[in-house]
């Protein structure tokens, strides 16, 4: 199956070199790189085609040049313009894990009646500390997938929909929330890689404002008609513990939040 693999970026010269090399190594070549870029100012579409061209692969590469309206759009515009059965994102500043990740999507993917993959994510903090992120227990709240780990097939786009335009921090989530109300198993139509598929630095849109994050995670929670006695406990806990988060690294207690993420994501907390 044709993988299609979407990088938005802007201005990401200094991070672009490697997400592509972690791309084009991979063992699975059965592949397109959409790049859809927010007219960057910099050298960051030269780079990238000069890689590809170097090594004589340009047809793998599309180029989309033009202003967007956010991440979601930058997202939609990608996944529209793309030819692959299978569709997976991948951050300007974040890389494959190692070069077998698109060999165990197709073949995760190749099994009947499965339209999403998802794995673990290295998450690379300097801050908070680094961790393998694993799929969170699901108590019927929040998203239990890690959302740069997921491959999409085109079909199942097709019936939940692109991202929300509207969304600029918590668009995955809301996709997910979408997914949920559709699929009263999710694991029906999904199947789990237990393997780092993307190594993902701290620091993005959603991490840097988390707050503006979780008022989008309401909005969605609501629109689905998912609010209620949990999800509104969910909501406001996550509320205090990004506060809780801010204060200890005010206060340089880095270790508790990264001896509490390392419980999180391990599986053992909610």
């Amino acid at each position: 199956m044709l993988i299609s693999i979407i990088t938005p970026t802007f201005n990401s010269a200094k991070t672009i070199e490697e997400t592509v090399k972690s791309i084009i190594s991979q063992t699975y070549g059965n592949y397109e790189h959409i790049i859809v870029d927010n007219l960057s100012e910099d050298n960051t579409l030269k780079l990238i085609t000069k890689i590809y061209d170097d090594l004589g692969i340009l047809s793998k590469l599309k180029i989309i040049s033009e202003k967007d309206d956010g991440i979601s759009d930058a997202f939609n515009k990608g996944i529209t313009t793309s030819s692959g059965e299978i569709v997976g994102i991948i951050n300007s500043d974040d890389i494959f894990y190692d070069d077998s990740v698109l060999s165990l999507v197709n073949a995760a993917l190749s099994a009947p009646n499965k339209l999403l993959a998802h794995g673990n994510i290295f998450f690379e903090d300097h801050i908070f500390g680094s961790n393998i992120r694993f799929p969170l227990k699901n108590k019927g709240v929040g998203v239990e997938f890690n959302h740069p780990g997921m491959f999409i097939k085109r079909e199942l786009y097709k019936k939940i929909g692109l991202y929300k335009s509207d969304m600029h921090y918590a668009m995955d989530v809301d996709f997910f929330f979408r997914l949920k109300k559709e699929f009263s198993n999710i694991e029906d139509i999904s199947s789990y890689i237990n393997h780092p598929l993307v190594r993902m630095k701290a620091g993005g849109a959603s991490w840097k404002n988390e707050l503006k994050a979780l008022k989008e995670v309401k909005i969605s929670l609501l629109a689905n008609d998912m609010w209620n006695f949990n999800t509104a406990k969910y909501y406001w806990v996550r509320i205090f513990r990004t506060r809780i988060k801010s204060f200890l690294a005010i206060m340089g207690l880095h270790m508790i939040v990264k001896i509490w993420r390392n419980l999180k994501w391990k599986g053992s907390l909610c």
